[in-house]
């Protein structure tokens, strides 16, 4: 159908993940509905941009109908300045973001685009799958509301955002950092999907094991968005908790 050219653009954050790349790569041009995906290697010092050119190399006639773009920082930025990047070159009507060490289960951009254009909410997240450092599956999966409020955001962050699509014209308007405390404030609701069609990996040195770097940035971000230490408290002991519920067994 035409309405689904240049549909999806994935955006693939990357630093030193030669470990875990390809899968991600697989994992998104396997989708329906991606025209794209743009990796953004934020200066690694291993060989993963590498092994992504080897990759590619094998699989030229799978990705024959995607556009495949490898865009190198020229310094290390961090994951929001590389998403952010990934955003300003895409041209689909949806970003979906997947974090390197993460995929994306089959069937995945397809729900959640015919979802969002369904209900023209601001973003689409899905629940997710916790998978071990070596891909294997476990059996917990972390859950999402079928319907998200700037209220419940402020309870806890519900959004993961390796499972994130949002059209694309909203992102520019809302970047990271703060983007979907801000993107709450001007849309009414965001919605999801609650079955585990992201596979997220926890990994020994990875982002689900920075804890404290994680809680920092997430007290950070309260503040930035104008609430008040009060509530940026509240806020945070909140987002802990629930934390500690989630990621008690692992």
């Amino acid at each position: 159908d035409v309405w689904r050219v240049n549909m999806v653009s994935v955006i693939i954050p990357c630093y030193n993940a030669r470990q875990y790349i390809c899968e991600a790569l697989a994992s998104a041009v396997a989708q329906e509905y991606v025209h794209e995906v743009i990796l953004v290697d934020d200066c690694s010092t291993d060989d993963s941009v590498a092994c992504v050119q080897a990759w590619l190399d094998v699989h030229a006639a799978q990705t024959a109908d995607i556009s495949i773009r490898v865009l190198q920082n020229a310094e290390n930025s961090g994951v929001a300045v590389s998403r952010n990047r990934g955003v300003q070159e895409a041209d689909g009507k949806y970003i979906a973001f997947l974090d390197a060490d993460d995929r994306f289960a089959p069937g995945k951009l397809k729900k959640q685009v015919e979802l969002l254009e369904q209900t023209g909410a601001c973003l689409c997240n899905t629940a997710r799958v916790l998978m071990t450092p070596d891909g294997s599956l476990t059996q917990t999966i972390m859950h999402t509301p079928e319907k998200i409020t700037l209220a419940e955001l402020e309870k806890t962050n519900v959004i993961n955002c390796s499972s994130v699509v949002a059209p694309r014209e909203i992102l520019l308007k809302y970047p990271m950092h703060l983007t979907w405390l801000q993107m709450l404030r001007a849309y009414p609701y965001a919605v999801g999907i609650d079955e585990p069609l992201l596979e997220y990996r926890l990994s020994a040195h990875g982002k689900s094991r920075n804890k404290l770097k994680s809680a920092r940035m997430t007290y950070r971000t309260y503040r930035l968005a104008g609430y008040p230490v009060w509530k940026s408290c509240r806020m945070f002991l909140s987002y802990m908790i629930n934390g500690l519920k989630k990621y008690a067994t692992h």
